[in-house]
């Protein structure tokens, strides 16, 4: 349909330019029908200006719409991702809560088995928590922003214990490395830094490969406070390094790409990381992957 739209709107603008054309001919016509050489040239002149300011004014139109066009088929597709995204982000662990119930229910297990159960459904719990976190915290920053709460909190202990337990919920085998100075503090929200480290560490986990490393770094200089997650995942190609942090991006289609996600983490985390006076960006891993810096004053 969006293709359908571009070739009319093309059509269209082709005829306006054709009838403009056919409209400065016809007056040229009549000028010199009814003038002199000298009144001709002027005539000429001052139709020709006439038409150039037109053909101006039309090409910029052209050229404004056609931009609109092509950022409102972006926007399109990005949603269209998301929704794929946060089907299939929210039928699959209520699909496995519904089996380990019936399962439960249905048969009599010896209690190691229930428990391996049950350790299972508050993982798949947990998996639809963060999603809906994240929707709803990716909905109060388009509205005002988060509201801030700061106080002082150890960072140090924070990255630690957040990296462990993603590591250990995600069940992937993954050599972690810690380069976290001891107390570390820093006068921030505490959820906001929750979401940030838990987006930037899923992030690292969700791409990384098995039996691969992931570096947790934070270090405090003077008024400067600098975290990073490095992994050895794909990487961020260069075209992208802006990109990725924009609302519901991601590469690829969705119905195609291996990885899923909804397109939010990163968007929440550049957003919390500005509220609190700090910057993020990518930077290429050596050999591969890719590395998040988020440093704060």
């Amino acid at each position: 349909m969006k293709r359908k739209n571009l070739i009319l709107f093309t059509v269209l603008l082709v005829y306006v330019s054709l009838q403009s054309v056919w409209w400065l001919y016809n007056i040229y016509r009549l000028s010199a029908q009814v003038t002199d050489a000298t009144d001709m040239d002027r005539k000429f002149y001052m139709i020709l200006g006439e038409g150039g300011v037109f053909f101006i004014i039309l090409f910029t139109g052209f050229l404004l719409t056609y931009r609109s066009f092509n950022k409102e088929i972006q926007v399109g597709n990005q949603q269209k991702n998301f929704l794929l995204a946060i089907t299939h982000e929210l039928k699959t662990p209520i699909a496995s809560l519904k089996l380990y119930l019936q399962t439960l229910l249905k048969r009599t297990l010896n209690p190691s088995k229930q428990e391996e159960i049950l350790n299972r459904s508050v993982k798949d719990a947990d998996r639809l928590n963060a999603l809906v976190e994240n929707i709803l915290l990716a909905t109060k920053i388009d509205d005002n922003g988060l509201p801030l709460n700061p106080e002082r909190i150890n960072l140090s202990e924070m990255m630690e214990k957040v990296t462990l337990d993603m590591l250990e919920s995600s069940g992937k085998t993954v050599d972690v490395e810690f380069f976290i100075e001891p107390e570390v503090y820093f006068q921030g929200d505490k959820d906001a830094f929750y979401s940030i480290l838990i987006n930037l560490i899923g992030n690292a986990l969700k791409y990384s490969p098995e039996k691969s490393s992931i570096c947790v770094t934070l270090v405090q200089k003077g008024k400067e406070t600098a975290l990073s997650i490095s992994d050895e995942g794909p990487g961020v190609s260069m075209d992208e390094t802006e990109k990725i942090f924009d609302k519901f991006y991601r590469s690829g289609n969705e119905e195609t790409r291996s990885q899923k996600g909804t397109g939010l983490g990163l968007y929440i985390v550049k957003k919390l990381v500005e509220q609190h006076n700090g910057m993020i960006q990518v930077k290429p891993n050596v050999p591969s992957g890719s590395i998040f810096v988020a440093s704060f004053r």
